[in-house]
């Protein structure tokens, strides 16, 4: 009898899995796509590749041993004052200045030259493939959601980590935006959840493309990807250039520091306005993520005039 309800236990969980919790995960590319994908530079051995060479974790069980340690005060103590989406507006906005909304994290919405433009949103209660387990939000005195948004043209993710790409977010604003624009390989995951891959445009780095008469640009990083144990570094990350001839953005995207940041300012810069990765750092990852000195000579390296801190204010992901 245990038995039996042990095999019926492992049953359930199994499709429960499969039902709830695998399709988050997403899915491997097509042969024809993958055809495509073995053709970028920045793809070797089976794998995307780093710009300069890059040590994910050092050394590992010292870092995990670290991150499990109970009252380290990363988490706040009350909600974080937050304000409502002034929807409002932006549906008013006509000035050829951006109106940019951070929302926690690395979550931008950005109205630039009359179009709406919507980067990495995250609104699910946690980093993760699930509701029940993972990193937790940080309580909002108020809290974000879809209904709050005013209508988006364009959706931009830079990778495919779970606090970048929320699956049910992005299924959810997929049917109402006209373009969805991602690095190399990530449409993969959107074509498996339904989402209409004529809407996708991929992006190698220095990719560039005309859209909404906005010259969008993907820009090279230095960190992975991979939303389950056997797909890390399967598709590509990046970070988006957005020039829309009055101003010049930076969303730099996940990434630890390197000198391509004077490379990024060399060839698209000077921007008016940078948003930079400065948060999930730690002295046992340097390589894919920035201390807050390394985000600052980041913007320097650009040569942006503003800049802004983002990757913070919502998730505990690291030790710092």
């Amino acid at each position: 009898m245990i038995l039996l309800v042990s095999i019926l236990l492992i049953i359930i969980l199994v499709v429960m899995f499969m039902l709830f919790v695998r399709p988050q995960m997403g899915s491997k590319p097509t042969a024809e796509h993958l055809n495509l994908i073995q053709q970028s530079a920045n793809y070797k051995g089976g794998i995307f590749v780093n710009p300069v060479s890059t040590i994910m974790t050092r050394p590992p069980n010292e870092a995990f041993r670290e991150m499990m340690k109970k009252g380290d005060e990363r988490t706040p103590l009350q909600a974080i004052e937050t304000q409502a989406i002034e929807t409002e507006r932006y549906l008013q906005h006509a000035s050829e200045k951006a109106l940019i909304t951070w929302l926690g994290h690395s979550s931008f919405l950005i109205k630039i030259k009359g179009t709406t433009l919507l980067v990495d949103p995250v609104l699910s209660k946690r980093a993760s493939l699930s509701d029940l387990v993972g990193p937790k939000k940080f309580p909002y005195t108020i809290d974000h959601h879809l209904d709050d948004f005013p209508p988006v043209d364009l959706l931009l993710l830079t990778h495919d980590h779970y606090d970048h790409l929320d699956h049910k977010l992005v299924k959810s604003i997929s049917k109402n935006v006209s373009k969805i624009l991602v690095p190399l390989g990530l449409s993969a995951h959107l074509v498996h959840w339904g989402i209409d891959k004529d809407k996708i445009i991929e992006f190698d780095w220095w990719d560039e493309l005309i859209i909404e008469g906005l010259t969008i640009t993907a820009t090279p990083g230095r960190h992975f990807s991979g939303r389950s144990l056997t797909d890390r570094f399967k598709t590509l990350w990046c970070g988006w250039a957005i020039n829309s001839g009055a101003e010049n953005i930076y969303i730099s995207g996940d990434s630890g520091y390197s000198e391509g940041f004077k490379s990024i300012g060399e060839r698209l810069g000077p921007f008016d306005f940078a948003m930079l990765e400065c948060g999930q750092y730690s002295r046992f990852w340097p390589d894919i993520h920035m201390a807050p000195e390394e985000s600052v000579q980041a913007a320097i390296d650009v040569n942006a005039t503003k800049a802004m801190p983002m990757h913070w204010g919502k998730f505990k992901l690291s030790i710092h």
